[in-house]
C-alpha cells in the first residue's frame, strides 16, 4: 500500500465489531497494521471477534458499549 495511505500504526476505533460488517472492516483494519478498538453492544460476540482479530495482529482491544450511550463507554 502507498505510504501516503497506510493505516499502520494508527489507531481505529471500529463501532458494531461484533457483527459481520463492523467484524469485517475491523478484519481489513488489523491485516493493514491499525491498532483497532473494537466496540459492540454484545459482550459475547465482542469477545470472539477480538480473539479472531488477535490472529492477524496484537493491538486489539474491545470495549463493550453503546456510543449512543457515552455514559456506557466511560464505566
Amino acid at each position: 500500500m502507498n505510504e501516503q495511505f497506510s493505516i499502520a500504526d494508527k489507531v481505529a476505533v471500529i463501532t458494531g465489531a461484533g457483527g459481520v460488517l463492523g467484524g469485517s472492516i475491523a478484519k481489513c483494519f488489523t491485516e493493514q497494521g491499525a491498532k483497532v478498538v473494537a466496540v459492540d453492544i454484545r459482550q459475547e460476540q465482542l469477545d470472539k471477534r477480538v480473539e479472531e482479530l488477535k490472529a492477524y495482529g496484537e493491538d486489539v482491544i474491545g470495549i463493550v458499549g453503546n456510543v449512543l450511550d457515552i455514559a456506557s463507554l466511560e464505566k
